[in-house]
């Protein structure tokens, strides 16, 4: 999996890849919804697995949001950004109770690289929430 950074109207990418070991393993990192994550324990380069936390101990990312794309062709980067931005940002008021771009928090999304999408039929996109470290859930806090 790759992780990216989505904040206002444009895109800025940062990816980090998913280890080979997952694909050859046919399995691909996830987190449930309302996943609370230190960002520190998500891999540079490779992410081969999303360790969670209680969002009561202090993280600084937190799943809000995952939907699959349809089956098909790997779709390629600028396609996922766009079903990213759309989805993302849609759900974004709904759980924290603010508009994105009246918020302190950025996007941050978790998507497939073209080898997890090939080998392990990985179709998901995690929207995740950055901001600064906290000791509780995003949700409905209005940051």
């Amino acid at each position: 999996m790759r992780i990216s950074f989505l904040r206002g109207a444009g895109l800025t990418f940062t990816a980090v890849l998913a280890g080979s070991a997952l694909v050859a393993c046919a399995e691909v990192p996830t987190a449930e919804v309302g996943a609370c994550i230190n960002s520190s324990d998500l891999a540079e380069d490779e992410i081969d697995e999303i360790t969670t936390v209680s969002c009561d101990e202090p993280h600084d990312l937190e799943v809000f949001h995952a939907f699959d794309l349809p089956e098909g062709d790997f779709p390629g980067e600028e396609a996922m950004s766009e079903a990213a931005e759309e989805e993302c940002v849609g759900a974004f008021e709904d759980y924290v109770g603010l508009d994105y771009l009246d918020s302190e928090l950025y996007i941050t999304i978790i998507n497939p690289t073209e080898d997890t999408w090939d080998t392990a039929d990985d179709r998901e996109i995690l929207c995740v929430l950055q901001g600064e470290e906290a000791t509780s859930s995003f949700k409905d806090s209005g940051i």
